[in-house]
């Protein structure tokens, strides 16, 4: 029987490719050319570390006064500074200057009949010692004086009451700083406890946030450098009083960190720039891991701060995959914390094309040595 010519082709199709498949099986995959860098090394430094913040009091009271009335007089303005006890209002003291004088006649009527009392006491114990006046006459001499006694008394401390509330239609500043609220105006009537001014301290803090990466390895105590972000002005000192164990935000971590003395040209309320040292974790063998970064195209991202690179055998030049931990992202680069060494050659770029095991080539004339 002949076959006819077409069934011929599909035949001969189909031999070829079984026996194309039993030559792939036999035939090794042709290594990958891909580019590599080696791991060169870098700086042993720290990495300065820019975060925004706000300049803050360390003190801020809200001030009001003890007593109601209206106000008199303001004589201190937003972003004034006062001194500690200086008078910065005043409400109208008319209905208190009353009060005292009121208590003050009221003080002197009682003492004038306690004085009284006092005379006829002593008069009917005289009596009462010659014969001549009875025991209850004696008694009834000795309670009256002390009745008008403390009534003389109660009304000492009513004119103590009005003469501190008099007082009290001063306000004062409790200690030197600068106004940073002006709450009401003069004419205003005013409640006891309304806020009136807010005043800030001379001492000065600086808040920012920090991730948790960054915030374990700053301690109390420890100096920053803060700088207006407007780019004006020259940079101070601040030092870390407080690390944040509660997180102010998603993974984020409040510090707070007192600014110098000699700060003259920050203020509460001014975003300013924190730089603060990130020096990362040693690696075992002391190197300072800070040193060694890596193109963002050599990386797979497995999470925030963790990733692989695909490291070549230097003997039988097979990928392998090296777990690394990441740190800061430099523009198009990203800082490794651990998991690389020095020498090492790595793939420097289509990283998620390529898989464990896999034989490569070099792509290109020679090997670079890529550091920091």
């Amino acid at each position: 029987m002949t076959i006819p010519y077409s069934r011929k082709l599909v035949a001969l199709a189909i031999m070829s490719l079984a026996l194309a498949a039993c030559s792939s099986k036999d035939e090794p995959a042709p290594p990958k050319p891909v580019a590599w860098i080696e791991i060169g090394a870098g700086s042993d430094r720290e990495i300065a570390t820019s975060v925004p913040g706000r300049v803050q009091a360390k003190n801020r009271t809200v001030l009001s006064f003890e007593v109601g009335g209206t106000i008199a007089s303001m004589s201190a303005d937003l972003g004034d500074r006062v001194g500690r006890g200086s008078v910065i209002a005043s409400l109208d003291p008319a209905s208190y200057q009353l009060e005292v004088a009121g208590a003050q006649a009221n003080l002197a009527e009682s003492r004038a009949r306690l004085n009284l009392a006092r005379q006829d006491e002593e008069r009917q114990q005289y009596l009462f010692s010659e014969g001549a006046a009875s025991q209850a006459r004696l008694e009834n001499a000795r309670a009256q004086r002390g009745s008008l006694a403390a009534i003389a008394d109660a009304n000492e401390a009513q004119l103590g009451v009005a003469r501190e509330s008099l007082s009290d239609t001063r306000l004062r500043a409790p200690y030197s700083g600068r106004i940073a609220r002006r709450l009401v105006e003069p004419g205003t009537q005013v409640s006891p406890g309304q806020a009136v001014y807010e005043l800030d301290g001379n001492q000065l803090e600086v808040t920012f946030s920090v991730p948790q990466r960054q915030r374990d390895r700053l301690s109390a105590g420890q100096d920053v450098t803060v700088a207006p972000s407007s780019g004006d002005g020259s940079a101070s000192s601040a030092r870390i009083t407080d690390i944040g164990s509660r997180a102010s935000g998603p993974g984020a971590f409040e510090v707070v960190a007192v600014l110098a003395a000699d700060s003259p040209e920050l203020e509460a309320g001014q975003v300013v720039e924190v730089s603060l040292p990130d020096r990362p974790d040693r690696t075992e063998g002391g190197q300072d891991a800070a040193s060694i970064t890596v193109p963002l195209t050599a990386l797979v991202p497995e999470s925030e701060n963790r990733g692989f690179v695909w490291r070549i055998s230097p003997r039988t030049k097979q990928l392998e995959k090296a777990p690394v931990r990441l740190g800061k992202a430099i523009g198009n680069e990203v800082v490794v914390l651990s998991g690389l060494s020095r020498g090492d050659m790595i793939v420097s770029k289509g990283a998620a094309f390529l898989s464990e095991g896999q034989q490569v080539t070099r792509l290109g004339v020679g090997p670079r040595r890529y550091a920091r």
